[in-house]
C-alpha cells in the first residue's frame, strides 16, 4: 500500500475558491474535501489535462449547520439505538431555522438547474473507511417558485441527515468507528446531464478505481485500474446491477467472456432518470421504452441489438428490432474505439491523483458522448485493502471433502476452522414469493449466530433485484467471514464478475473473502449433494455446523471451501 502524504493533512479552506462555496465554520466532510482536493490537483497539472476535465458547480454546507438543525428541532435525544422509524418521523417533521433557510435561498439564486444533493459526513471518505453507500445522495429538479425549490432542497437535506441513523450506517460505524461521533455536511451540486422530454440524466455515468483488487483473469494486474460504466444516472453504477467493466490496460477483456449470449445476459437494460415533473428517480428498461434511444445521436457508441435467433450482437439499425427475439442492450462495445480520449483522461487522472493523494483512488464521473465532456463528480481515497500474504493451497486438497471450488475474482485469503456455513437453497428461494423475508432471516442469523461464518447462496448477495439474488443489506451480512455466490445454470442466478460496487467496497474493508462458483463450469465445483443434507432452520435457509476451511489463491485464480467431515 501507499503511504498517505498530502491528502492526510489537506485543509480545504486553504483553497481560494472555497471561500465563496463553503457555508458554515465546521468541517465540510470527507466527500467535499476529496472533491476540493481533486480540483487543486487538476489546476496543478492544468497543462496535462488542458481543461479536459470539468467539475460541476458545487456548494458545501458544513457540519455546524447539521448541529444547528439538530438543536433547533430538539433531536439530540435520537441515538443509534433509536428505532429508525421513529427517527424518520421526527426528521420529516423537523423545520429549518431561519438562518439555515437563508443560505438555501442564497445557494438557489446561483443554481437554476437540476441538482444532486450529496452526503459529506465527518467520517465519510477517509483513508481507511469510505462509508460508501451508507449515506444518501438524492436528486431534485429544482423547478417552480423559489419557495417550491427551497422545499425540494430542504426535503433532500433532511433525507441525508436522517441517513446518519440508517441501519446500514449504524452497523458500519459500530464495526469500524465505535465511539466516534458522526456529523453530516452536505454538497449541493449541479446535476450533470441533459433534458430529454420530461426526464433529465447523463448519457454515461461511471465509477473508476486506480487499483483492481478483484480481477476476473490473471491477464489483468492489480495496478491496471478499472472503470464501470452505465447509461443514465450513476445510481445504477454502484449497485449490484449490470454495467460494462473495462480494465484500463486491456479494453477488450470482458468479465463475462465473448459469447454473445453471455454478453447479452450481463449487459445493462434498466437505467435511471430524474423525472422533472414528479421529482422522483424512475427506472426504465430500454426494451420497454426504446424511444429513449432516439434522444441520442451517438447511441451506437454504447448500445447494440442482441439476436437470440442468431446468438449474435449487431449495431442498431442493422436488424429489424420488431423481431420478438431481439433486444437492445448497453454493451459499450464501440465505446473504446470511438472515445479513446476518455480512457486517456482516466489514466492520467488516476496517475496524478494517486501521486498527490499518496494512496489508491476511487472516482465518480459522467461523460457526454456528443460533446465528449468529462465531469469529475467525486474523488476519494480507495479504502484500504490489506492483501493477504501468498496462499499455499494444500497439495492434497483434491482428496478432501470439497464443498465449493471457483476460478474467478479470487483474492488471497485463508480461513481455518470456521464453525458454521449458512446456506440458502436456490430451488426453494427461486419458488418463494417473499424473497425479502429470506434476506431478513439471514439478517437475524447474522446477529444471533455469535461467530463468523461462511455464507453461501444463489446469484448476487445484496442485489436490488431479488430475482438475481438475496436482497440483503450490509448490516445483515456484516459478520460473515466469507461470501460465496452460486451461479446456477438453469436459472437467473449468476454472480456479477465485477468490481466497483458498494457491496465489494464493504467486503474489502471488512476483510470478508469472496468467491463466485459457477455450477457446471470447468474448474468449478458446487457439491450440491452435500448441501442437500441437513434440515431447514427457516425458509430456504440451512445452517451446517462443523470444521470448514477456505483457501483462496489470487495469484493462480483458484479457491476452495472444504469440510473436515465427509
Amino acid at each position: 500500500m501507499f503511504e498517505t502524504l498530502l491528502y492526510k493533512n489537506y485543509d480545504p479552506r486553504l483553497n481560494e475558491k472555497n471561500k465563496h462555496r463553503i457555508f458554515g465554520k465546521g468541517h465540510i466532510g470527507g466527500k467535499a474535501s476529496g472533491l476540493s482536493f481533486a480540483e487543486e490537483v487538476l489546476e496543478r497539472y492544468h497543462e496535462v489535462f488542458v481543461k479536459s476535465i470539468k467539475i460541476p458547480e458545487s456548494f458545501f454546507i458544513a457540519t455546524d449547520y447539521y448541529q444547528m438543525f439538530i438543536d433547533y428541532n430538539y433531536l439530540n435525544d435520537i441515538t443509534e439505538d433509536t428505532p429508525y422509524e421513529e427517527a424518520e418521523i421526527r426528521f420529516k417533521e423537523a423545520k429549518f431555522p431561519s438562518e439555515y433557510k437563508q443560505i438555501l435561498y442564497e445557494i438557489l439564486t446561483k443554481m437554476n438547474y437540476p441538482l444532486a444533493i450529496r452526503s459529506s459526513s465527518l467520517l465519510e471518505d477517509n483513508v481507511k473507511y469510505s462509508f460508501a453507500g451508507k449515506y444518501y445522495t438524492t436528486f431534485i429538479p429544482n423547478r417552480g417558485t423559489m419557495r417550491e425549490r427551497v422545499n425540494q432542497l430542504e426535503k433532500a437535506i433532511k433525507e441525508i441527515y436522517l441517513s446518519v441513523y440508517g441501519p446500514d450506517a449504524v452497523a458500519y460505524r459500530r464495526k469500524h468507528a465505535p465511539g466516534q461521533k458522526e456529523s453530516m455536511g452536505v454538497i449541493v451540486q449541479q446535476l450533470i446531464g441533459s433534458q430529454k422530454g420530461i426526464y433529465f440524466y447523463p448519457e454515461v455515468s461511471g465509477v473508476g478505481f486506480s487499483r483492481n483488487y478483484r480481477r476476473w483473469t490473471d491477464r489483468i494486474k492489480i495496478e491496471d485500474g478499472v472503470v464501470r460504466l452505465v447509461f443514465g444516472l450513476g445510481t445504477k453504477c454502484t449497485g449490484r446491477g449490470y454495467a460494462r467493466i473495462f480494465s484500463l490496460t486491456n479494453l477488450r477483456l470482458r468479465p463475462e467472456g465473448n459469447n454473445p449470449r453471455e454478453i447479452a445476459q450481463n449487459s445493462q437494460e434498466a437505467f435511471d432518470v430524474l423525472n422533472l415533473i414528479s421529482g422522483e428517480v424512475e427506472t426504465y428498461n430500454i426494451n420497454e421504452v426504446p424511444q429513449f434511444l432516439t434522444y441520442h445521436n451517438k447511441i451506437n457508441d454504447i448500445a447494440q441489438v442482441y439476436s437470440k435467433k442468431e446468438n449474435a450482437i449487431f449495431d442498431i439499425n442493422m436488424l429489424n428490432n420488431n423481431d420478438i427475439f431481439n433486444k437492445y442492450i448497453f454493451t459499450f462495445e464501440n465505446f473504446p474505439r470511438r472515445h479513446r480520449g476518455f480512457f486517456n483522461i482516466i489514466s492520467k487522472l488516476f496517475k496524478y491523483l494517486e501521486e498527490e493523494m499518496g494512496i489508491a483512488v476511487d472516482i465518480e464521473f459522467t461523460y457526454d458522448l456528443e460533446r465528449e465532456e468529462f465531469y469529475l463528480l467525486q474523488a476519494r481515497p480507495l479504502s484500504s485493502y490489506e492483501s493477504f500474504r501468498k496462499v499455499h493451497i494444500p497439495k492434497d486438497i483434491e482428496d478432501k471433502c470439497i464443498l465449493l471450488k471457483g476460478d474467478r475474482m479470487i483474492t488471497n485469503g485463508v480461513l481455518r476452522n470456521i464453525r458454521y456455513i449458512l446456506y440458502v437453497d436456490h430451488e426453494v428461494y427461486s419458488q418463494y414469493k417473499d424473497k425479502y423475508e429470506i434476506a431478513r432471516i439471514i439478517g437475524r442469523l447474522n446477529k444471533s449466530i455469535g461467530d463468523r461464518y461462511i455464507l453461501v447462496g444463489p446469484g448476487r448477495w445484496g442485489s436490488s433485484n431479488p430475482y438475481l439474488g438475496v436482497p440483503v443489506i450490509y448490516n445483515e451480512i456484516s459478520n460473515a467471514a466469507m461470501i460465496v455466490e452460486l451461479g446456477i445454470k438453469n436459472g437467473d442466478f449468476m454472480p456479477e464478475l465485477s468490481y466497483g460496487t458498494h457491496f465489494f467496497a464493504d467486503l474489502d474493508v471488512d476483510n470478508i473473502l469472496y468467491m463466485p462458483v459457477f455450477d457446471g463450469y470447468e474448474n468449478n465445483i458446487f457439491n450440491e449433494e452435500w448441501f442437500k443434507k441437513g434440515t431447514y432452520i427457516d425458509t430456504a435457509v440451512k445452517i451446517f455446523e462443523g470444521r470448514f476451511d477456505a483457501y483462496l489463491d489470487g495469484d493462480k485464480m483458484i479457491g476452495y471451501v472444504i469440510s473436515h467431515e465427509k
